[in-house]
């Protein structure tokens, strides 16, 4: 089999380039967009959210992997040939405690250990819901999702966290909701309306 050669990599990529992708994003922002070529159609309209982490190290302390990392909600909307940004972190109860206390106070799913070596890590089963993989709006709800907790509800206005929430009495409190359902169109059990498709364990 031929090898190919591939030029090196002082040359193909900038490794501060790479790396700003690790960092954290801490601010949270709220403006109109006015850096536009040409111009938005005035009969487009409508919201685009995004979650991810967000922001990847407490206090200094950095997370293993960025899927450990706080969520934080992004949301173009586009109205009247005009464009809106706005950023916030899901002030899960996680976030909320490690911002309080200065440093990580639980394990994560990729590697992350909070301050204290093995033992503080050792026994210490407890996760935090980072609220970072999904964000759906569906019912009315605007719910960020994580693949091991309950969906956060978001107000689809301003991002502010408005609590866990449980789908109308569907999950029980500690029961896991997927980061990844699908919209089934063909569903009949909602009088021919789209059915929101998920699975458990």
């Amino acid at each position: 089999m031929q090898t190919l050669s591939s030029p090196s990599a002082s040359t193909s990529f900038d490794m501060d380039d790479w790396r700003s992708g690790y960092r954290s994003q801490p601010n949270e922002y709220a403006y109109a967009i006015e850096d536009i070529d040409g111009t938005i159609p005035a009969e487009l309209e409508g919201t685009l959210f995004r979650n991810g982490p967000g922001l990847l190290d407490v206090n200094g302390y950095p997370v293993h992997h960025p899927f450990d990392g706080d969520g934080m909600i992004t949301a173009i909307s586009i109205a009247q040939g005009k464009a809106y940004f706005r950023n916030r972190f899901v002030r899960t109860e996680g976030y909320v405690k490690e911002r309080a206390a200065g440093k990580p106070l639980y394990r994560g799913v990729f590697g992350t250990q909070k301050p204290g070596g093995p033992m503080a890590n050792a026994f210490d089963l407890r996760l935090k819901n980072i609220a970072n993989t999904n964000v759906i709006y569906w019912g009315e709800k605007l719910l960020a999702l994580w693949e091991a907790a309950e969906p956060h509800r978001l107000n689809p206005e301003t991002l502010d966290t408005l609590g866990l929430d449980y789908l109308d009495g569907v999950l029980k409190p500690g029961e896991a909701f997927s980061a990844h359902p699908r919209i089934d169109p063909s569903c009949d059990r909602t009088n021919n309306q789209p059915c929101l498709v998920n699975f458990g364990v």
